[in-house]
């Protein structure tokens, strides 16, 4: 029995990176990832990944089959919600993993095993709180935890029959969520965040880390680094007190970021991560010496890009509300 399947509806056209997250999955064998999708093209994915294809009028039939109320999912980033019920929705798709899971799609893989522990697997029901990369014991009371009273409300049925996007699936922005109802039903719940959380301003990569005891996001100062995806792993140098330190991440994750590919990047067995692309490392080791002389910038414009995104959203917003 496999340890855990991803499950991730994505609808529209897959990121221009897919391809690479799907390899950075493909060094998990561990673990399934099953892609519900209508993008129709022909992608390279590894052995331990799936593509469903299906309409979004599909899948919203197929969720609303799972309820005796009427749901509200007009648009496919409302999924977010109800990525707490993908072990009740999807059930038939998991019954041979141990766990059950969901992950975003900007996010490249690291080695799941170096952080993801058999001691882990065997003694809590949820793993981790971030929206972008969580996993849920696959037991018949666990896949229906979503549906507990929280606070004496029904919780899951007012985010289900709302638009409006409402967090269900993360801790943060409240605590009307479902790591609130796991830990109000005594689950035992895994909080530490492993992952290479970059903030999404500004436009060099700043690590956030997610602080459980605070429910807040811990941010680091600037670090020059070097970022890697390296045979499965990803890396970060940088130099301390003139000490080249090396640290491992479960995970990356890209935010709202527009990451581009350099050349044949797909095929390298290691490549550079930088704040807008993947590109290749121009040396073969790294240490002290040959840190100094690998590239760590580039130019970005991620920082004005974004904020003109954000006036012309804010200008369609204010359109339609005045319809």
């Amino acid at each position: 029995m496999k340890k855990g399947c991803f499950i991730v509806p994505y609808f529209g056209k897959l990121p221009n990176y897919f391809e690479l997250f799907a390899k950075t999955c493909g060094y998990n064998n561990d673990y399934d990832w099953i892609i519900f999708t209508d993008d129709m093209n022909n992608y390279r994915i590894p052995n331990n990944m799936k593509i469903i294809r299906m309409e979004f009028t599909e899948l919203k039939k197929i969720i609303q089959s799972k309820f005796n109320f009427k749901i509200k999912l007009d648009r496919p980033y409302k999924l977010c919600d109800y990525k707490p019920a993908y072990g009740y929705i999807f059930e038939e798709y998991i019954q041979k993993y141990r766990f059950w899971g969901h992950c975003d799609l900007d996010t490249l893989m690291g080695n799941l095993n170096d952080f993801i522990t058999e001691e882990m697997l065997e003694e809590y029901d949820k793993l981790f709180c971030l929206g972008h990369f969580i996993l849920y014991k696959n037991t018949y009371e666990n896949n229906r935890i979503f549906m507990s009273k929280y606070k004496n409300k029904d919780l899951y049925k007012n985010v289900f029959t709302t638009n409006e996007i409402m967090a269900f699936d993360e801790t943060c922005g409240g605590d009307n969520n479902i790591n609130s109802i796991f830990l109000n039903n005594h689950k035992k719940v895994f909080m530490k965040d492993f992952s290479l959380n970059f903030k999404i301003l500004p436009t060099r990569f700043i690590k956030t880390t997610y602080n459980y005891l605070t429910n807040s996001f811990d941010d680091e100062t600037y670090k020059n680094a070097v970022y890697l995806w390296d045979n499965g792993n990803i890396e970060r140098y940088y130099l301390s007190e003139n000490n080249l330190t090396k640290e491992s991440f479960m995970y990356a994750h890209f935010q709202e970021r527009d990451m581009r590919i350099k050349n044949n990047v797909y095929n390298e067995r290691i490549f550079k991560i930088l704040p807008n692309i993947f590109t290749e490392l121009e040396i073969k080791d790294i240490n002290d010496t040959t840190f100094k002389m690998i590239k760590k910038r580039r130019l970005c414009f991620h920082y004005f890009e974004r904020g003109i995104r954000n006036k012309i959203k804010h200008i369609k917003n204010r359109r339609n509300k005045e319809k």
